[in-house]
């Protein structure tokens, strides 16, 4: 039996934005080419919260989920900004989500429901709080 995500040790060897199982191949590979075509529409005038929550699992709207994990591990790898607990992590991951041009409730939407991005999400969090040394949440 494996151990919870959440006391699994990442490996310390691996570049940010790279799978945990190859790290030759780039973070969500695996998942964005099994996903199915979106069916978001450009005319659809909702929130784009409310957007995300109803249509994804499409390789558009998990391509978003996963640019935005790439990226927060680029901001922790390069202490952009500096991070020493867990609201500064927070607050890297919600820089993160602007950089790609989500808000955060866009990004939970996306995510939320989806096994594959909710696991991925929980990965890349352990790794970084084990990178900056937070133990505990």
């Amino acid at each position: 039996m494996t151990e919870p995500i959440s006391q699994q040790k990442p490996n310390t060897d691996r570049k940010p934005g790279r799978s945990f199982d190859d790290p030759s191949k780039p973070l969500g590979d695996g998942i964005i080419q099994r996903s199915a075509t979106s069916e978001t529409v450009p005319e659809d005038l909702r929130s784009r919260e409310v957007q995300a929550a109803t249509t994804h699992n499409g390789v558009a709207e998990r391509a978003k989920a996963i640019a935005v994990l790439r990226k927060f591990e680029e901001l922790i790898a390069d202490e952009n900004p500096p991070v020493h607990d867990e609201a500064k992590l927070q607050c890297s991951f919600d820089l993160a989500c602007g950089r790609v041009g989500l808000t955060r409730p866009e990004y939970d939407a996306l995510v939320k429901g989806d096994d594959e991005l909710e696991a991925l999400e929980a990965k890349v969090i352990v790794a970084a709080r084990h990178k900056v040394g937070i133990t505990s949440i």
